[in-house]
Parts: C-alpha cells; sequence; structure tokens
C-alpha cells in the first residue's frame, strides 16, 4: 500500500469525447434574479444538460422563491443590497457540507470570487477536481458597491490584487471577451486564459413572433418609434447621457420615445432626469422584463442604445443584434464582434451627449441604412449561440480534467523523497 495513495485519488479522472460530465456551479447570483451574469448562467446550464451533461448549481438562498430544479442546491445567505436585490452565501454550513461530501464532479466551475468562490476552491482542493472560473465581472469598476471606502483608492488596489489572486486559484480561466482576457494578462494572472463568448438561444430572437404587447402597455401607436435600453438601471451603465441626449434627438423628432428595460439602483435619479428635461412624457420604464416577453420587446424597437464602458461582454447587446436591431453605443472593447462601426451600428465617443443624439437622429433619417444594418446585426449575432458556448466550455473542462489526472499521477508514482537533511530543516 503506498502511502501517497490515501492522499491522492487513485482513480484518476479522465474524460472521453462522448463521456457525460458531473459539473458543479458556484454563483452569486443565480435565478430568480435578472442581470446579465445570472441569465447567461441559466442558459449555460441549459445547454449544457441539452448536451446530456449533469450540473449541481450552488448558490445563495433567495426570499420567497423555491426552485422547481431539483439540482440547484441553495446556501444559506444575508442581505448585502436591496436595489438590485443581492444576498451573500454563508459556505460552511452542515447543510452545504453534507450535500457538497455527497456529490461526485469532473470539474468544478465557480462564476464569483466571493463566498461561493472560496466554497469552490476549498471543495475543489478536497476533492482534487480541476476548478474553471469565468471572470464575469471587472472587479476594479465595482469597487464602489463596497459599503466602506469603496471610493477610496486603497479600495481599488486591493481590487485589483483580490482579482489577480482568485483567478490564479483556477486551474483554468474564461472571459467572455478579449477586452477581459487582455486586463487579466495585464494584472499578471498566470493561468491559462481562454475566451469563450456568452451565448443565447439564437431562435428565439431570430423568430419571436409578431406582438404589439408593450406599446399597448405604454399608449404608443405603431407610429412611435422605440429606442431600447436594456438591462440594470446602475451608475457605471452611464444611463443619464441616453437621457440627456434624448431630450434633444426628441425636440428634433416628436415620434420618437426612450424605453428603459430593467431595475436598480439610479431608477429614481433617472426618472427624476427625465422629468426634468422636458421630455419626461416620452420617456418610460418597464421595470423588470420577463426573458420569454424580451425578445418580442426588441422586436418593437428599432434602435438599441448603451452608454455603458464598464462591460465585459453585454449580453443585452448580442440579444439586441440577434433581433436585427441596428446599434448605437458609446464604444466599449468589450463589443468587439458584435458591434461594427458603419457595418450594423454607430459608435460614439464617452461622454458626448450630443454627438449621441446626431448619430441617433441621422440613423433614424436614412431609412435604407437601417434596414441594411438591421441584416448586419443578424449576420453577426450567429457566431454567439449558446450550442458554440457549451462546446467550447465542454472542450475546456475535458482539457482541464486530463491536466489534473496527469497532475495527480505524478504526485501517486513519484512521491516526495525525505532525507536527513529534509527532517532537520523542518525542525529548526
Amino acid at each position: 500500500m503506498n502511502f501517497f495513495s490515501d492522499l491522492y485519488d487513485p482513480q484518476t479522472r479522465t474524460s472521453s469525447a462522448d463521456e457525460a460530465l458531473q459539473i458543479g456551479f458556484f454563483a452569486d447570483t443565480y435565478a430568480p434574479q435578472i442581470n446579465g451574469i445570472s441569465v447567461s448562467l441559466q442558459l449555460l446550464v441549459q445547454g449544457l444538460r441539452a448536451e446530456g451533461h449533469q450540473v449541481t448549481v450552488f448558490a445563495p438562498r433567495f426570499p420567497h422563491y423555491r426552485d422547481l430544479d431539483t439540482n440547484v442546491h441553495r446556501i444559506p445567505a444575508i442581505a448585502y443590497t436591496q436595489s438590485p436585490p443581492f444576498y451573500v452565501a454563508v459556505p460552511g454550513t452542515p447543510r452545504t457540507s453534507l450535500a457538497l461530501g455527497r456529490c461526485r464532479f469532473d470539474v468544478l466551475h465557480v462564476h464569483s470570487p466571493l463566498s461561493t468562490g472560496v466554497l469552490a476552491y476549498l471543495t475543489a482542493k478536497a476533492k482534487h477536481t480541476p476548478l474553471v472560473y469565468t471572470y464575469h465581472t471587472a472587479i476594479t469598476d465595482y469597487v464602489h458597491y463596497l459599503k466602506f471606502g469603496g471610493r477610496t483608492r486603497p479600495a481599488r488596489k486591493a481590487a485589483r490584487w483580490f482579482s489577480t489572486a482568485t483567478a490564479n486559484l483556477a486551474d483554468r480561466v474564461v472571459t467572455p471577451s478579449e477586452k477581459i482576457r487582455e486586463l487579466l494578462i495585464g494584472q499578471k494572472v498566470k493561468r491559462p486564459v481562454q475566451t469563450i463568448p456568452n451565448g443565447i438561444p439564437l431562435k428565439d430572437f431570430h423568430h419571436p413572433g409578431h406582438s404589439q404587447a408593450f406599446r399597448q402597455q405604454l399608449g404608443l401607436g405603431p407610429e412611435a418609434r422605440l429606442l431600447l435600453s436594456v438591462g440594470r438601471l446602475a451608475p457605471e451603465k452611464c444611463l443619464g447621457l441616453l437621457v440627456e441626449a434624448f431630450a434633444q434627438i426628441a425636440s428634433r423628432l416628436p415620434d420618437v420615445h426612450l424605453v428603459f428595460a430593467g431595475d436598480g439602483s439610479s431608477r429614481a435619479d433617472l426618472e427624476k432626469r427625465a422629468g426634468a428635461c422636458g421630455y419626461g412624457e416620452r420617456i418610460h420604464f418597464l421595470g423588470m422584463v420577463e426573458r420569454d416577453s424580451l425578445p418580442g420587446l426588441l422586436h418593437e424597437a428599432e434602435l438599441f442604445l448603451s452608454a455603458s464602458t464598464t462591460e465585459t461582454q453585454c449580453v443585452a447587446m448580442v440579444e439586441a443584434i440577434a433581433s436585427g436591431l441596428p446599434v448605437v453605443a458609446v464604444w466599449d472593447e468589450a463589443f468587439a464582434g458584435m458591434l461594427v462601426d458603419g457595418v450594423n451600428g454607430l459608435c460614439a465617443s464617452h461622454g458626448d451627449a450630443a454627438a449621441f443624439a446626431d448619430l441617433v437622429c441621422g440613423l433614424l433619417a436614412d431609412p435604407g441604412k437601417l434596414r441594411v444594418f438591421a441584416g448586419n446585426s443578424l449576420e453577426l449575432s450567429r457566431k454567439f449561440s449558446i450550442e458554440a458556448q457549451v462546446t467550447a466550455l465542454v472542450t475546456l473542462y475535458r482539457e482541464a480534467i486530463l491536466e489534473k489526472s496527469e497532475t495527480l499521477r505524478k504526485r501517486i508514482s513519484y512521491p516526495p523523497t525525505f532525507t536527513l537533511s529534509t527532517f532537520q530543516r523542518s525542525n529548526s
């Protein structure tokens, strides 16, 4: 009996190309929350299961919500923010530890560096299981959400260190865009970093059926031209620029309306700005929109707008171009591949509301260009399928499993040797 075979699992994992995988997901945001990360994870879980893989999700408990999915394990959590609601998991409870102990995983995939991230790392170490980490959020752009000292320079430096350190705990790192991959490489992340864009079920957005439900809800006729923004209403999204630009657009084009689909901490401020701009009756706040209704809303709109420069990918824009919407946006490197200036949309400079308004008005005045841009958006969206994301991730999972298996095999086959000098140093 080799002593080291008791320390390291002798049944090291391998994975053939057709073998179904047992995958553990760890996330700090999941259903019923509606945000880019939560939506992406739910779509990914569905896509992996459709290919025959088993996915167990560990996520914070959400008040008054009960999962129909029996493979979602809720971790006790405490409230951190109310708008938007965000709950921090409390790892280490007996029930969670028991559930993890009973599960067999081929690979763990963590989607947050916070408390569920710690739980995933400890589980990976205990079970000698490969750990994949998707870097969904540019942590240094979100330190203002810290309740104490979030806007200070030390907090930003600490966030950069934390960003690098947590990525280096994984065996493989995934980013949804090249922008974030380059960010992590610049932060001296040493683990292999691979870009795999988030995907969506394209057919749901290409052919949603015809509906005027949102126009009816807003009391608008078919002549109204809708400019649409989808996503959290949060300070880092710079949505005040859209309100400022719309005031100039509305003064020139009487049939244009601005619609915000989403909710968040900036809503009250945006509603106040809308009321003060002189065209508040043409700025509409829908609040959270159900996923099943979103394709219909996108097809009722004429343009998709974005002013954010803190995106890691922007699933909302993928959904917009998959619906055939032209885009006007403040340029962000995260939009590479989904927004091409002059091909399916127009790019504005950061902070210039007048220039943004000019781009929108010019595009709305050119029906031919709108049609060309709409067709090009559809074509650009085809590479963002959920099927493509699943295929790329499963390939990465199998590579990580093989690498971990080889590492464990070497540790079992070649245990460290101990000499008298080694013993003396350990006791000195």
